[in-house]
């Protein structure tokens, strides 16, 4: 017979460090799940979707996890200098903010996959 999953038991055990950057605790835990789960799984979400649509779908997924668990989603040169701007207090940021915004558009695209197929993770 298994245990019962009892969330507020574990929530008494978890160290507050790993609350002060959740989402990079969380994306470490995901991440080398998510790896694993690529390497081993052979079926996909749909029927109309093939094994290579799939993979490419879990590389985009474990790209952001990786940027996010690593903390490097924003080490993008666009990114980098759009900081610089703000922190020399330049007044026209908005072609910077929209090239900073366009960097991390495949951290997005793969968190939002990750929403939409969270519940197909499965064999």
């Amino acid at each position: 017979m298994t245990e019962k999953f009892n969330p507020k038991a574990i929530a008494k055990t978890i160290d507050v460090e790993e609350l002060y950057d959740l989402d990079v605790t969380i994306a470490r835990f995901v991440l080398p799940r998510l790896m694993a789960f690529k390497k081993h799984n052979e079926g996909t979400p749909h029927m109309n979707m093939t094994h290579e649509e799939w993979n490419k779908i879990l590389d985009k997924m474990i790209y952001a996890f990786e940027r996010i668990a690593c903390q490097t989603e924003e080490d993008t040169p666009e990114y980098k200098a759009y900081i610089k701007a703000i922190w020399n207090n330049e007044e026209d940021l908005a072609d910077l903010k929209r090239a900073a915004k366009t960097s991390l558009k495949p951290i997005s695209e793969g968190l939002s996959l990750y929403h939409k197929y969270f519940r197909n993770l499965w064999w």
